[in-house]
């Protein structure tokens, strides 16, 4: 079994939702950016660049590479040092987050053990997912509108989504498994790859 588990997807692929599967299967320790910065929020003895960044976020926009890193960095360390593996969820989100991260693994002696998994879904169907949780009264995120919603696809959809499987892929630690199929069924998926 592999440390780090990146999942790669757009907005509605269901990453989240695998996440918290594979840390219930698995017992390791999820780290998502966004809910790292969601974290900070409210709080009042945050450094200008760290405000910066949550408020970034909350207008659906992706934060500085350094502030990712920064938080990314930390809370992997912590996890590794506990004897633990991560998931990373909604972590690399451009090809030089992606070219970071490879190099911090590097550094670590742990690019051996690197599984990234891509849960594949178009713009369209993402998009119709994301809109059909507002209507039902669900949002997993409190800054779900339909406008934050077209942003997030235009700036985390497959467009962006490509140079990053690109890099994963020269690098011969991509899979991918199809979005479209049920939860169980795409764990199942995500199972056997690691398996």
């Amino acid at each position: 079994m592999k440390k780090i588990i990146i999942l790669l997807g757009i907005p509605g692929s269901g990453k989240g939702t695998q996440a918290m599967r594979l840390v219930e299967r698995y017992g390791y320790t999820h780290i998502s950016t966004g809910d790292l910065l969601r974290g900070l929020q409210g709080r009042t003895d945050l450094d200008s660049e760290l405000q910066e960044a949550v408020d970034t976020m909350l207008e659906g926009k992706l934060v500085k590479d350094t502030v990712v890193y920064r938080l990314g960095f930390d809370a992997i360390r912590d996890a590794l040092d506990a004897g633990k593996g991560v998931v990373l969820d909604g972590v690399v989100r451009n090809r030089a987050q992606a070219e970071c991260y490879y190099a911090f693994f590097e550094e670590l002696g742990v690019v051996n053990d690197v599984q990234v998994i891509e849960i594949a879904l178009d713009d369209t169907e993402s998009f119709d997912r994301l809109k059909a949780r507002i209507a039902s009264g669900y949002q997993s995120r409190p800054d779900d509108t339909q406008e934050i919603l077209r942003e997030r696809i235009k700036v985390q959809g497959n467009t962006a989504l490509a140079p990053i499987k690109a890099f994963y892929d020269a690098h011969g630690v991509l899979a991918r498994v199809d979005g479209r199929a049920s939860m169980d069924d795409v764990e199942k998926a995500i199972t056997a790859i690691l398996s």
